[in-house]
């Protein structure tokens, strides 16, 4: 699974302007450190009382626009097809269509560039929030129903023109709260609600114009459904995991948020809505163990 902005990259790297160029397989080492962390992540999710979670992952190095956390799904205590498993919008490179997809732990963690920090963030929701973000996302047929539009990796959140992988999160959030009919137009419905909460898509600056002009050229990602006034600033509005956890912070009182990432073999864990810093480096309060469970 790419992120959902890998068609942002630098022009000099040609192959990277091509959403479904993979990244080199990753190592035997670093497959194996993701499948420990995997393990620790199902750990401490089966230690907690709750049945489901919102749950963000790194994926390709984003940082030169500030942009750590990229892809979204909901997992799931109850998943049939695995305890924990995340249903997803995904995008297949094999078939070039995305479809909603249930991919356990370690799949979901699998998707990182060889040698960086892994970082995991999870909101974790009050019983009646939760109870009904799990009827909305096991509603199979909701699911494929807010499946509408083509794919683009910038789509804009108040279109139904492109979907990209988070808004499709972000529009089950809004069948999940906002007691809307599951007939007639899903996705219009969804958007209409979540622009009468306040949600605030992500801002993503791509700094210069020619990475605009760029996107004329780069399968999957589209000028054409973004607001005039934000490209004339080089700027795209998405939903990425930033934007939907800051909406469920602000409308759902209660929730509260865990951060994990790996640095090494070194695993720690941060609580609150302050994020780890840079470099994945522990501060007051955090824990920090090893892989293999030792501190």
């Amino acid at each position: 699974m790419l992120t959902v902005v890998a068609g942002f990259a630098p022009a000099a790297q040609a192959s990277s302007l091509m959403f479904c160029t993979r990244p080199p397989s990753a190592s035997v080492e670093t497959k194996s450190r993701l499948l420990l962390f995997s393990n620790a992540l199902r750990q401490m999710l089966d230690q907690t009382s709750n049945r489901a979670v919102i749950i963000s992952r790194s994926g390709l190095d984003l940082d030169r626009f500030d942009i750590r956390l990229s892809h979204a799904g909901i997992s799931l205590r109850d998943n049939p097809d695995a305890s924990w498993s995340v249903r997803q919008l995904y995008f297949s490179c094999d078939e070039y269509r995305p479809h909603i997809y249930d991919q356990g732990l370690p799949g979901f963690l699998m998707d990182q560039g060889e040698g960086s920090h892994v970082f995991i963030s999870m909101v974790f929701l009050p019983p009646d929030a939760e109870r009904q973000l799990i009827a909305a996302a096991a509603n199979n047929k909701l699911a494929a129903g807010l499946q509408v539009g083509d794919y683009s990796a910038d789509a804009y959140p108040y279109s139904t023109k492109y979907q990209n992988c988070n808004q499709w999160l972000a529009e089950i959030l809004a069948y999940a709260w906002g007691g809307l009919p599951a007939d007639g137009q899903l996705r219009e419905q969804a958007q209409t609600w979540l622009r009468a909460q306040n949600y605030s898509p992500s801002v993503v600056d791509v700094k210069h114009q020619y990475m605009v002009w760029l996107a004329h050229f780069v399968p999957l990602v589209h000028n054409d459904d973004q607001p005039e006034e934000t490209l004339d600033d080089h700027r795209y509005q998405l939903s990425l995991p930033d934007s939907i956890e800051r909406f469920v912070r602000q409308y759902i009182p209660g929730s509260h948020r865990v951060q994990m990432c790996l640095r090494g073999d070194k695993l720690v864990t941060h609580e609150g809505w302050d994020d780890i810093p840079a470099g994945c480096v522990a501060q007051a309060g955090d824990t920090v163990r090893d892989l293999d469970g030792g501190s």
